[in-house]
């Protein structure tokens, strides 16, 4: 068994031993107990109940900061749970604890073997049908009532000698003080390593920025006179290097990089183009001194470099490849004449978005890419859900495996783009669009979701002129995601659960009855939500409510990755046997 099982297991098993005790106490006769040693029993078991008090308190200190308060939960309230047994815990505080892991496990062994001696000498039954550990055969016979108190079945009966308990007491009391003084080193190595740990919010916000100004610039570019007939949709990521550990080494990469699809919908004879794929790439000046520093030691503004292109755009005139890198692209000015010089010689075009938000292009870009049907049809995330579009006999409908990818893209996704134009606030399943393929054994192109923002939304005036008077909630959007996670979670949609919940049905859908259903519907399952979908729609629904909290405040953003985007991630690397990178 690991460290972090055996400290579950005495944990659980202290309190057991000590009612146990104070029950053979209570029933002793009052002639024996004045005669024999038993009279020193409350001083002993009072004793007995400081050294668990302290043990609890250290193993909760050692083990908070490596759980989620739904993880911290359900281990506290039940020491033999399976949380308890995962290897991944186990690894976590190994991380840690670093070089004191090892010493902490033999302490605990010692810890174990002191609880295990004064077990052997208090007749509780021990379950048949488990043999590998005394104190778990013990701890299953003996469960906790409602009353969280044990209900012993016979009699308990207590043999040990005073010279034994004083002795055994002792030692679990120098057992504690090592096991104190670990968990204190530990906690200043954590403050250290948190000096050097790279900044989640951070990364995050420099994303929102970039793709603030991209949907600016874009939105500029468009000065075709058929403008008002193209529309721009970004492609979603999941952008795992974003989260990847301060403490291991990530491979540095200098660009950053987004995905849109550039539609037409004009019926001009002249127009040529209907559907084009591109990939914009941010030339920041930030990133490549970054990108071109010689590792020597952690340094954060390091990890801040990300990327999600293949490699820069071509062509490149390098003056100084120690600092710099000079573009010799030209700006872009009419974007719709861009596109139909490249358009059908390239699946992906490539554009430059440089430090001054200038962009400059174009270029072809070598991808495999999946084709799309001539008609660039979209299909809608609530239409997979609801009615999944089936050819020749073959259904769309969404697996277990593509269910959790997109709950990671989602999540990932709107802390990203968060107070951008790409996202609305009270986005839903039928904003999130997906391209049919052909040429593939898949009918519609699931890794690559795709979100259209809404200009009319954006500019917060109506079609017909009059301003339009919007809720709104700083955190809105965590709404959004809380049921957009439920509805991939349970596959079905909002829409056809408040169809089946006929109190759901009735008046206009807000933010607030919204908010309603989805409490409602994550209380009902939480049996059978996972661990991290229920952490993360908890967390959702919770900073939803509070009016305090933003996700502009870097502090409340990275929480929200580290409670909602991170168990997301694990539970899906755990799902396709990998470990987080």
């Amino acid at each position: 068994m690991s460290g972090v099982e055996v400290a579950g297991l005495v944990l659980g098993c202290l309190p057991l031993i000590i009612q146990g005790i104070e029950s053979y106490n209570e029933g002793l006769d009052p002639i024996k107990s004045f005669l024999r040693w038993e009279k020193e029993l409350p001083s002993f078991i009072r004793k007995l109940r400081n050294q668990h008090v302290h043990y609890a308190q250290t193993i909760r200190i050692l083990i908070e900061p490596i759980t989620t308060e739904f993880e911290l939960a359900e281990m506290l309230s039940n020491p033999s749970g399976e949380l308890w047994k995962d290897k991944e815990m186990a690894e976590k505080l190994q991380d840690r604890l670093q070089d004191s892991y090892y010493a902490y496990q033999s302490t605990i062994a010692d810890i174990e073997r002191i609880t295990r001696k004064i077990a052997s000498k208090l007749d509780l039954e021990r379950a048949t049908e488990l043999t590998r550990d005394d104190l778990e055969a013990m701890l299953a016979a003996n469960p906790k009532k409602s009353n969280d108190r044990f209900e012993f079945k016979k009699k308990v009966k207590f043999a040990m000698g005073k010279k034994a308990i004083k002795a055994l007491l002792e030692e679990l009391d120098d057992c504690n003080k090592e096991l104190e003084r670990f968990t204190d080193k530990s906690e200043k190595i954590e403050t250290f390593r948190k000096t050097i740990k790279p900044s989640f919010a951070k990364r995050l916000q420099r994303i929102q920025r970039y793709a603030a100004s991209l949907h600016e610039t874009l939105s500029v570019c468009w000065s075709c006179s058929c403008k008002s007939y193209h529309k721009t949709s970004l492609q979603l990521d999941q952008r795992g290097s974003l989260y990847a550990n301060g403490l291991k080494k990530a491979n540095p990469s200098p660009k950053t990089c987004f995905k849109v699809s550039f539609l037409s919908s004009s019926e001009d004879i002249k127009q040529l183009w209907t559907w084009q794929a591109a990939e914009i790439v941010v030339d920041d000046e930030d990133e490549k001194c970054v990108a071109f520093r010689p590792v020597s030691k952690p340094n954060n503004r390091m990890t801040k470099s990300v990327s999600f292109g293949d490699k820069p755009p071509p062509p490149y005139s390098p003056t100084d490849p120690a600092t710099t890198l000079t573009p010799s692209l030209q700006e872009i000015h009419d974007l719709c004449a861009s596109i139909q010089r490249l358009y059908k010689s390239s699946p992906c075009i490539g554009f430059s978005f440089d430090s001054k938000y200038k962009l400059r292009g174009a270029y072809p870009v070598d991808t495999v890419a999946e084709q799309r049907v001539a008609s660039c049809e979209f299909v809608t995330l609530e239409e997979l859900l609801n009615r999944p579009p089936v050819v020749n006999g073959r259904s769309a409908k969404l697996s277990k495996k593509e269910r959790y990818s997109l709950a990671v893209t989602l999540a990932s996704s709107t802390l990203q783009l968060n107070s951008t134009p790409w996202f609305p606030d009270q986005w839903a399943s039928k904003d999130i669009l997906f391209n049919r393929t052909c040429n593939s054994p898949r009918l519609i192109d699931i890794d690559h979701p795709y979100v259209a923002p809404k200009l009319a939304e954006v500019s917060g005036v109506k079609s017909n002129g009059h301003t339009c008077h919007r809720f709104h909630n700083k955190n809105t959007i965590l709404l959004a995601l809380a049921v957009a996670l439920l509805e991939l979670y349970f596959g079905i949609s909002a829409e056809k659960h408040r169809e089946l919940e006929s109190r759901f049905t009735e008046g206009q859908v807000n933010p607030w009855t919204l908010c309603a259903m989805a409490y409602e519907w994550a209380d009902e399952e939480q049996e059978n939500l996972s661990a991290a979908f229920s952490t993360a729609v908890s967390h959702c629904l919770r900073c939803f409510n509070d009016p305090g909290a933003s996700l502009q405040d870097a502090e409340f953003l990275q929480a929200a990755v580290e409670c909602i985007v991170l168990p997301l991630q694990d539970e899906l690397y755990q799902f396709l046997g990998k470990s987080r990178p």
